[in-house]
């Protein structure tokens, strides 16, 4: 699967129910993120502590487990 972000073009995803720690996230303009836990799942959703590559900080981030996540 793939998806399109703003600034890069067509980029290989996953479902976010598929993310593990360790994976690589790329968001758009090429901004990564390290998955460093999953903190919380649902049924419908799922929530991870990430830590940004450029800036070194550590957010929680809540995603739909249906929603496509591009990957490195």
């Amino acid at each position: 699967m793939t998806i399109r972000l703003q600034g890069i073009g067509w980029h290989e995803a996953k479902p976010a129910r598929q993310i593990k720690p360790g994976d690589v996230l790329v968001w758009n303009y090429g901004s990564k993120s390290s998955v460093l836990r999953i903190v919380k799942e649902t049924p419908a959703q799922i929530i991870i502590r990430e830590r940004y590559h450029e800036s070194g900080r550590e957010y929680n981030r809540r995603l739909g487990k249906d929603r496509l996540v591009a990957i490195q």
